[in-house]
């Protein structure tokens, strides 16, 4: 009887141990992009305000950046009716300068100078690593779990709190 409740004890022991563990838990997962999306700037339709930065005004215009994703454009001519002109999409923009009808802004760790024409946007010069610390994304923004960054999915260009299953990495 002994030898039957210790060999019943040694299966449920060894079968606990193979269940696999489900645990989510609220966490950040990499945002991935490829080099050509990050050095992409493009004039778009205007869009909502998600995480609202810096602000500019210049020449009854408006400028907010947009953190880590472009630039809105809002023309303030009439204060009481202000018109949402277009967004400037800049890929890991934080800051924001406006001098002569350029804009100034990062484009990840670059400077980039932007001019405005016709809807349409140029960029007229591009100065790399200018801005070599600001952006470390090989850790997300806050202490705690988080997924893997994968490096065969791209660069991780930034991070995106959701509820994870079982995160292999924390710091």
């Amino acid at each position: 009887m002994k030898n039957v409740l210790h060999c019943l004890a040694i299966i449920l022991l060894l079968t606990s141990c193979w269940k696999e563990k489900h645990e989510e838990v609220l966490g950040y997962a990499p945002v991935y992009g490829s080099d050509t999306e990050l050095k992409s700037i493009l004039l778009t339709a205007a869009q909502p305000i998600e995480s609202g930065g810096k602000i500019y005004v210049y020449d009854k215009m408006l400028y907010q950046v947009e953190t880590g994703k472009g630039i809105h454009i809002t023309d303030i001519s009439n204060p009481a009716s202000p018109e949402k002109k277009g967004f400037l999409k800049v890929p890991g923009a934080q800051e924001l300068a406006i001098k002569d009808k350029l804009v100034f802004t990062n484009n990840m760790k670059d400077l980039v100078i932007v001019k405005i024409v016709n809807n349409t946007a140029t960029i007229v010069r591009r100065l790399p690593d200018t801005f070599k610390n600001l952006f470390n994304h090989s850790v997300p923004p806050e202490r705690g779990k988080f997924e893997c960054p994968d490096p065969t999915k791209g660069a991780v260009i930034g991070w995106q709190k959701k509820k994870l299953l079982n995160p292999a990495c924390s710091y």
